[in-house]
């Protein structure tokens, strides 16, 4: 592995965990809108927090998968140190994390009926829960691993 690639994973690395830690209150927030909005889409009030929590989230967690899904993932499937196993979950959680925002897309939480409003809800605190589950898991075992392969090889 060339100095370069190094510095930059471990960058990488550093700024995902932060995002991490950003994203946290966020995602309750989310939950919690999707949650209400679930059992009483026609609360404008809780329509409009997921409208917020929504626009607000949605470009950072593009963001964090994208830089995952297009550096950090393939960089960690190319090291052998990695259980397989580890890999495959983190890929799945992506997966399902871009069909539920893919579920979202079109939404209007202001204008839509009450069952598509109910549906959007429960997508949001679905999706609230998926990512809240991937940063633990990143950060408990993803993120620690990766960074013991970049402090132990030469």
């Amino acid at each position: 592995m060339t100095e370069e690639t190094r510095a930059n994973i471990k960058h990488l690395t550093n700024e995902l965990s932060r995002e991490d830690r950003k994203l946290e209150v966020p995602l309750l927030d989310l939950a919690v809108a999707g949650l209400v909005l679930g059992f009483r889409p026609s609360d404008q009030e809780m329509r409009q927090q997921a409208k917020h929590c929504w626009e607000t989230l949605k470009p950072q967690i593009t963001q964090h998968l994208l830089s995952e899904d297009g550096t950090l993932l393939p960089w960690a499937s190319r090291t052998s140190e990695l259980p397989p196993e580890m890999m495959d979950r983190i890929k799945e959680t992506h997966l399902e994390i871009h069909a539920l925002a893919s579920k979202l897309a079109g939404v209007s939480f202001e204008d839509d009926p009450d069952e598509i409003g109910a549906a959007a809800g429960r997508s949001l605190c679905m999706l609230a829960v998926k990512l809240g589950d991937l940063i633990d898991s990143e950060e408990s075992r993803l993120l620690p691993a990766l960074r013991r392969i970049l402090f132990t090889q030469p």
